[in-house]
């Protein structure tokens, strides 16, 4: 039988990945040399503990969050596309946890491969969202956009 995941199953993957970014952005603060790089993976961390209560909120009444009309045929396989690769990048995020970086622009590099994923992720969840509730996932994503921007600007200062 095929795997359908229903919009939540999202929220419960989004809820681990913040968790384990907020694991991961302190092990890298705690490791960071420079000033800038440490406390900008301090705000990351801080970020990533607010994301995890947003999406638990969400998690916790999921009936009053989620479109009535989801249809697992309309877009189930696109939804379990997103979620299987979501949850490889939960998989990453761990294993990554575990080693260490080799610079500080490996890291800057994972930073921004995980904001990227979760700004598609978390898009394709808005869509799942009932429309009174969706300024709550765009804001999350408005987020994980300037983190993305300012992961970029601080690689752009390694490579200079």
């Amino acid at each position: 039988m095929e795997n359908i995941f229903h919009p939540s199953e999202i929220i419960r993957i989004a809820v681990n990945v913040e968790r384990n970014g907020q694991t991961l952005f302190g092990m890298l603060q705690e490791k960071a040399t420079d000033q800038k790089i440490k406390d900008m993976w301090g705000y990351l961390k801080e970020q990533e503990i607010h994301h995890q209560k947003i999406f638990a909120d969400i998690l916790s009444d999921t009936e009053n969050y989620f479109v009535d009309e989801y249809n697992p045929g309309e877009y189930g396989a696109f939804l379990q596309a997103i979620a299987s690769e979501y949850i490889v990048t939960q998989e990453v995020i761990e294993q990554r946890t575990k080693e260490l970086f080799t610079s500080d622009l490996e890291a800057i590099n994972f930073g921004i491969f995980i904001e990227k994923e979760s700004i598609m992720t978390y898009s394709v969840l808005r869509d799942y969202v009932k429309s009174e509730h969706q300024d709550i996932i765009d804001k999350v994503i408005d987020e994980e956009k300037k983190h993305l921007v300012n992961l970029y600007k601080i690689k752009q200062t390694l490579t200079a």
